[in-house]
């Protein structure tokens, strides 16, 4: 008996069953991490040299950007006056803003050689990173406009800090990835 393409067509339709299918996700995300781990093994120590003396200065400066941002306990005593109170707090803010300047252009330096991969690439990791980079740019202009308005805002301060960390790592992922792999 010859069936034809419309007869396959109805009963393939009524045959067509769908199941809730919890255990696909952790699957998925199990294999992402250890494609993840195959890649990390793989990467030559030589290339990632370089941007592991970037990541130490960057965290220097990430260090010098917190150590600012909490402030100097104050000296046994009456507190300073109000003027030299201001002082120190001006002075403390042009730390601040010189230490996150020199942490931002590094960010921006490791950015542009991350920018051909991340543009290039069609794997679903590296759209995933573009997403993220994407998404971290997007806040970190929010805590800028935030910043503008208020520069004594250490709260939008601490969380721009943050933001810039974890762009800084998602780049530091991205230069690790091998393109080979992908």
């Amino acid at each position: 008996m010859s069936y034809t393409d419309e007869e396959i067509s109805r009963a393939a339709r009524q045959l067509r069953r769908e199941w809730e299918s919890p255990e696909l996700w952790p699957r998925i995300q199990a294999a992402l991490a250890a494609e993840a781990a195959r890649i990390e093994r793989r990467r030559a120590p030589s290339r990632v040299s370089a941007w592991l003396t970037l990541a130490a200065a960057a965290a220097a400066l990430v260090f010098g950007i917190t150590v600012v941002l909490r402030g100097r306990a104050p000296q046994a005593g009456a507190p300073p006056a109000e003027a030299e109170r201001r002082l120190l707090t001006d002075r403390a803010l042009r730390e601040v803003e010189r230490t996150e300047g020199d942490y931002v252009r590094s960010i921006e330096a490791l950015s542009r050689v991350a920018e051909p991969k991340v543009e290039e690439a069609g794997s679903p990791l590296m759209m995933s990173y573009r997403e993220k980079l994407l998404l971290l740019d997007s806040a970190i202009a929010e805590c800028r406009a935030g910043i503008d308005r208020n520069r004594f805002n250490a709260r939008l301060r601490r969380e721009l800090l943050s933001l810039y960390q974890e762009k800084q790592h998602t780049l530091q992922q991205v230069m690790k990835e091998d393109p080979d792999a992908l």
